[in-house]
């Protein structure tokens, strides 16, 4: 059995599309308590397909509470269970809401969709710990999501690390998805250069500014030492990407220097994807 959750807009109904073509019975949208009563269906002697895949999350309502204890008692009855747990950056849910106008299922009529998918973040902690293989799918498309799945169902998962660095100015707000963040409001500041004001830090005269200065490259190295700690240790678990962020005042020189510098020197270590949220404002 293959139990798919997670939040709301981060791909599980394609995941289920995926699993349905490679040969699962699937289901949408079950209480978990129900798994049980589909064991007794799917041991018939008629049913020659014993895989089960169902899509479980806080549209069960109060009853998705028990579904720690529905998997312990399918384990106890000798039942194989994977638990595909799917997230996404909020940024990434909020534009799909956006473009789609579906209702969150989480929806008050009052709360904006910040606000319901950091609710149903917390009330998805719980199985998310449980997961055999956290999948994030801010970054994928449908063919990488689906190459994914049947990698993982089929046992040959290559859970290879991959490291998302963004840059962003603290002045247009906090990425609340990061799993790291590095404030470089620090550091000598550009923006106060005349020459250099209206330029980004990937421009190079911005860049021959910021190698003058020796707290830079020690910073750099820094958060270089507490990466390379980090991805080791990441690696070692189901987690796909891994989110870091660099901080300034506006997202336009600091942040997006040593976003760069740091895509660079990871680059022939690690899958490695650098962008600038704010570089354009």
């Amino acid at each position: 059995m293959v139990i798919v959750s997670g939040l709301s807009g981060a791909g599980k109904s394609t995941v289920l599309g995926v699993l349905e073509d490679i040969g699962y019975f699937c289901m949408d949208n079950i209480p978990p308590d129900l798994l049980l009563n589909m064991i007794s269906i799917m041991r018939h002697p008629s049913i020659e397909n014993k895989r089960l895949a169902a899509v479980i999350d806080v549209r069960s309502g109060e009853s998705f509470n028990e579904i720690g204890k529905v998997v312990d008692k399918l384990k106890k009855m000798g039942i194989e269970v994977k638990i595909i747990f799917l997230d996404a950056k909020e940024e990434t849910l909020v534009n799909r809401y956006n473009l789609t106008r579906r209702k969150h299922p989480l929806s008050d009529g009052k709360s904006s969709i910040e606000i319901l998918v950091q609710h149903e973040r917390e009330k998805l902690v719980k199985i998310k710990e449980m997961a055999d293989y956290v999948l994030d799918t801010s970054l994928m498309n449908s063919h990488e999501l689906r190459r994914r799945i049947v990698s993982f169902i089929e046992g040959d998962l290559n859970r290879s690390l991959k490291l998302s660095i963004e840059s962003f100015g603290f002045k247009y707000g906090i990425p609340l998805s990061a799993d790291f963040m590095f404030d470089a409001r620090f550091l000598p500041n550009p923006y106060y250069v005349g020459e250099l004001k209206d330029k980004t830090g990937t421009d190079k005269e911005v860049q021959r500014y910021f190698e003058q200065f020796e707290a830079v490259k020690e910073y750099i190295s820094k958060i270089v030492e507490i990466l390379e700690f980090v991805i080791d240790n990441y690696s070692k678990e189901a987690k796909d990407t891994l989110y870091i962020t660099i901080g300034c005042t506006g997202g336009k020189h600091r942040s997006v220097y040593i976003a760069q510098k740091l895509g660079e020197i990871f680059k022939d270590k690690i899958s490695v994807s650098v962008s600038h949220r704010d570089i354009s404002r």
